[in-house]
């Protein structure tokens, strides 16, 4: 089922932890989304985010999650604890290998949070969900 808005197209799909936990699992798939990703959020093309990059775009790769909603008080709590966990150098941008490992931790936290059972999910064009669910429909096919 697809549904339409002015600024994106929604999809439900039926999706499971190991619909997830494989598209990361698939270090090429995911690492080659990762900088894709990372490229978006990197407006400037300065190879790091800051918090005010990570801020205006991390809510895009996973919405639904409710980080956009967040007041802003928790948005920053939350990106500190984000830069004290995966700015592995402590130098205040996370790089794209940085940006990879929060990705993928991100990413299996979800999964764990969906479960062995299917559920269905609206899913944004883009989003990382997507991208896992697109994955496993390749796999699927092959």
């Amino acid at each position: 089922m697809k549904t339409s808005s002015s600024s994106s197209t929604v999809v439900i799909h039926a999706l499971n932890n190991l619909t997830v936990t494989r598209f990361v699992e698939d270090t090429t798939t995911f690492e080659k989304c990762s900088k894709e990703c990372f490229g978006k959020l990197d407006v400037d093309g300065k190879g790091g985010l800051s918090r005010e990059k990570l801020r205006a775009g991390f809510g895009k790769l996973l919405p639904g999650i409710g980080y956009v909603s967040q007041p802003k008080d928790e948005i920053n709590v939350l990106h500190d604890a984000i830069f004290e966990r995966f700015d592995a150098d402590k130098n205040g941008v996370i790089d794209g290998q940085e940006f990879q490992t929060l990705l993928a931790e991100t990413m299996l936290a979800v999964a764990r949070g969906i479960g062995g059972s299917p559920v269905l999910v609206a899913l944004e064009h883009g989003s990382l969900l997507m991208r896992a669910a697109e994955h496993e429909k390749a796999r699927v096919c092959k």
